[in-house]
């Protein structure tokens, strides 16, 4: 694998993937959809997938760097925090 598809791999993990999974327990949480065993495992699998991948090539080129955006990360710390809030109040 190339760098270039190593660190698409990481985008779509961190900007696509866990936004996603986010927005999937706020509705389980809000009750507009339930809880299902075959999402949770399709999104398991990608990410382990996702991550296996970044660690192999990591481990190959020690020099591979994929930096998250600071605001991003705050961001997504933020709404991770909120959505367990709410699911506590509830």
């Amino acid at each position: 694998m190339t760098e270039k598809n190593i660190t698409l791999s990481n985008k779509i993990l961190y900007y696509l993937i866990a936004p996603a999974l986010l927005v999937y327990f706020f509705f389980i949480d809000t009750g507009i959809i339930k809880c299902s065993l075959s999402v949770l495992m399709i999104f398991l699998i990608i990410i382990i997938g996702a991550i296996s991948i970044h660690m192999v090539y990591k481990k190959k080129n020690n020099k591979y760097k994929f930096e998250v955006s600071s605001s991003y990360g705050k961001i997504m710390m933020v709404l991770v925090f909120f959505e367990l809030c709410f699911n506590f109040y509830k």
